[in-house]
């Protein structure tokens, strides 16, 4: 591939040029032009399967070959997940180029949040929040509204807990805080309650000395606008920046961004094609915004897919060019033509799931393997009928909707003494271990020592020894590795006593023991900043979706859930109006998104995709009759095709239809 300067470099600068080529290798003609522009705003329009991390990454080991120093090289994503792979391709990268770079001094790869928990961490203090401030979970954060909602005595049905939650955390996406909440002109008697919940809400995290999962975004934003010593500092923090999924960040993320690359390195990845979040705050406008934001920002557009078929890629393209808001682009495989979609009715949700069921175990039968099909819907309602047929066809699966590690309770037991020992504060914590493995301590004598009111005698002896099994772990925790911190929990407490000698809690003690491999990790940090690292990681991953990539079962997962993964054969079932495009998407850009929703699902697929539907569905208690969804008839009819599988089962006589 022919790029004009660099024959003139090879002839002037050789060993440079010689380096170069070797960031470059294996890279198209755009992601080349992407990694080679490093001085000034960028914006990278990066189609599904592009190969949009292997050019940050490439982007980010190409900076440092030039001179950046790693320590001013800041890249941000949405998953741990996404970190972890673009850290691993950079030190790859740099292993490969005999550049040694120290992990602690080299460049932040990390989520919005983590870098979040970064900035306040370490200069929290400016504006009153302790270093060791606890990250509450969204258990927590409900507990604690539910608590508030008991107090100012309120109908739970009038303000039902999910709901407030919700409230909170959409003002707080938006930087809007409970003084400013409280001052809007709505005076209505529903929204003063809502400023009165949302005010004693934060006064109780005040009182944890804790900070929500909203205020990893929130509080660094309001330190950047609050103190100008912090803010000095963070726009010289970091000399190029590099956002993923521009499209998904939400106001808060947007302001942080525009506050850390006050210089004008910033390099931001996205497709508004694959924006399927505004129900959680994101905001694909921000991507449209960028070119006004930054007036000479240069656009590159990756249209080459390394993922799916031609054919795929033409359904897909055909399908979102009835989007209007969007930036335009034309995927295009390096695969060949590939295999036509094939398409069945079924009649009720039964006989789907029967004919999914079968229609895999032809596959498997064809040496597909089971670990590369996944069957994605729209709401996980629809997973029940699949899982009773793949129980009776013995297929194996995996259904993405599971209680993750970091929420086992065994886990956030454990977890509570770390947090509880670095910040007495934390209330929420204390009532969670104070009886946990059980010492005989109940919710009354609980609500008396919290309350510091008067304690019989053996009610005193009760306290008396938790009170040194928690000083056993403060000094542990002040002193000792995170492992070895965590060790003392699991003896003190009485976890390996209550656990490990019971068979039927054995697969609770295997996470336990799970959880002592993953703090070993953060050994090689001085107390207690290991244990604050092993409490930030956990803290975060509660708000991902866990799934394993190397699995030998079939996939079960919503169609939001599966971006980001891939899989040989994707089947979407249930593509009927009401349920894909959802009925409660009615405005046409809620429809809009339910059009990316169904574009994502099919831009899974790297070689195949079924979809089914019903003539009805009992689904919430009601059969419903439903048509085809208006998105099948968006997909060119020669891209189409019936399922023989469907004419072949005698139980299957359903008509096939064609679009």
């Amino acid at each position: 591939m022919w790029i004009p300067f660099l024959p003139y470099i090879a002839t002037n600068f050789r060993p440079p040029y010689t380096r170069i080529m070797t960031i470059l290798e294996g890279l198209n003609e755009r992601q080349q032009e992407a990694v080679l522009y490093t001085t000034g705003p960028l914006l990278i329009v990066a189609g599904a399967g592009s190969g949009k991390t292997k050019t940050i990454a490439h982007r980010i080991a190409y900076l440092i070959r030039q001179g950046v120093d790693p320590a001013q090289i800041l890249a941000v994503t949405f998953t741990n997940k996404a970190a972890e792979e673009m850290r691993a391709r950079v030190y790859t990268l740099l292993k490969k180029e005999k550049i040694a770079v120290n992990a602690a001094a080299g460049p932040f790869m990390g989520t919005f949040h983590s870098l979040g928990v970064h900035i306040m961490r370490q200069h929290g203090s400016l504006n009153g929040i302790p270093k060791n401030f606890s990250i509450l979970d969204e258990e927590d954060s409900k507990s604690i509204i539910k608590d508030l909602i008991r107090e100012h005595e309120l109908d739970p049905d009038n303000y039902p807990p999910p709901r407030i939650r919700a409230i909170i955390r959409n003002l707080k996406n938006e930087l809007i805080t409970a003084d400013d909440f409280a001052k809007q002109d709505d005076d209505t008697p529903y929204q003063k309650t809502l400023a009165a919940l949302y005010n004693a809400y934060e006064t109780r995290l005040q009182k944890l000395k804790g900070l929500d999962f909203d205020d990893l975004l929130l509080k660094p934003v309001l330190l950047l606008q609050r103190s100008e010593a912090a803010r000095t500092w963070y726009e010289n923090r970091w000399s190029h920046i590099h956002v993923d999924e521009y499209q998904d960040t939400n106001h808060a993320q947007y302001i942080l961004m525009r506050f850390l690359a006050s210089h004008g390195n910033i390099a931001v990845v996205g497709d508004i094609d694959q924006a399927i979040y505004s129900w959680r705050g994101a905001d694909w406008r921000n991507l449209l915004q960028f070119e006004m934001d930054w007036p000479d920002a240069r656009v590159i557009t990756l249209e080459e897919n390394y993922r799916s078929t031609q054919l795929i890629l033409e359904a897909a393209n055909a399908v979102i060019q009835h989007n209007k808001e969007r930036k335009e682009k034309n995927l295009r495989s390096t695969k060949e033509a590939g295999e036509t979609i094939t398409l069945t009715i079924l009649e009720n949700e039964r006989q789907e799931g029967m004919f999914i069921a079968e229609y895999i175990a032809h596959l498997v039968g064809s040496k597909v393997q089971a670990g590369q099909i996944a069957v994605l819907f729209r709401t996980n309602a629809q997973s029940r009928a699949l899982e009773e047929a793949f129980l009776k066809k013995n297929i194996p699966y995996r259904l993405i909707a599971g209680v993750k590690f970091y929420e086992r309770k065994e886990v956030k037991d454990a977890l509570a003494y770390l947090r509880y020992a670095l910040n007495e504060n934390d209330l929420l914590s204390l009532k969670r271990i104070i009886n946990s493995p059980p010492r005989g301590i109940g919710k009354v004598l609980t609500l008396k020592y919290i309350g510091s009111k008067p304690l019989a005698a053996h009610e005193k002896e009760k306290i008396k020894k938790f009170e040194v099994i928690i000083e056993k772990i403060k000094k542990a925790a002040m002193s000792e590795s995170a492992s070895t911190v965590l060790a003392t929990v699991l003896k003190e407490a009485g976890f390996r006593a209550h656990y490990k000698d019971n068979k039927a809690e054995h697969d609770r003690w295997e996470n336990i023991q799970e959880l002592l491999s993953v703090a070993k990790k953060y050994d090689k940090d001085e107390a207690p900043e290991g244990i604050i690292k092993l409490l930030s990681e956990a803290s975060l991953s509660t708000q991902e979706t866990e799934i394993e990539d190397k699995d030998s079962r079939v996939t079960l997962l919503t169609a939001h859930a599966a971006k980001g993964l891939e899989f040989d054969v994707v089947i979407i079932a249930g593509m009927e109006e009401g349920l894909f495009p959802h009925s409660l998407s009615q405005t046409p850009s809620e429809l809009e998104e339910e059009r990316r929703l169904f574009y994502v699902a099919l831009t899974r697929a790297k070689e195949k995709i079924a979809i089914t539907l019903t003539r009805q569905r009992m689904i919430y208690g009601e059969v419903m009759f439903n048509d085809p969804s208006r998105f099948l008839g968006e997909i060119p009819q020669e891209l189409v095709s019936g399922t023989d599988l469907a004419l072949r089962a005698g139980e299957y006589n359903d008509d096939e239809i064609s679009i």
